[in-house]
């Protein structure tokens, strides 16, 4: 298999703001903030995305997100990029951290859940045993 171009669409991050709560109502997203270097932009694969569309959360991740910068140096535009943590077995789902923490980096204790955002927190079911009980 060889990754074809990227049809994800970039939008402002007051965009994906308004999509957002659209997306929560309906208990969805597909919403990824590029924020290498500023919060300017987000990816939306709501309705344009690879094979990544596909992989799911974990609170145990076994691959972790990086920025990559192909065919383009623009530090605000970074290509996403997901590597193997660990060794994957055979079969087992691929998994990442929506929250972009590492397992034992952060507790639910310390996550800034404000009611400003006005988002709904969405139950975890992750299974593993580090899982802090909520996505968002």
């Amino acid at each position: 298999w060889r990754p074809g171009p990227s049809r994800e669409e970039v939008i402002t991050s007051e965009e994906a703001e308004r999509r957002g709560q659209l997306y929560d109502n309906k208990g969805i997203t597909y919403l990824f903030d590029l924020d290498y270097e500023s919060d300017e932009f987000t990816v939306d694969a709501a309705r344009y995305g690879n094979i990544s569309h596909f992989v799911n959360h974990s609170c145990d991740p076994n691959l972790q997100v990086f920025n990559v910068f192909i065919d383009n140096l623009d530090t605000r535009l970074p290509r996403i990029a997901l590597f193997s943590t660990r060794t994957i077995k055979a079969g087992e789902e691929l998994t990442f951290d929506y929250q972009m923490k590492g397992s034992g980096d952060i507790s639910s204790d310390s996550i800034d859940y404000s009611p400003s955002k006005k988002r709904i927190r969405t139950v975890c079911k992750c299974g593993a045993l580090t899982c802090r009980g909520y996505l968002n």
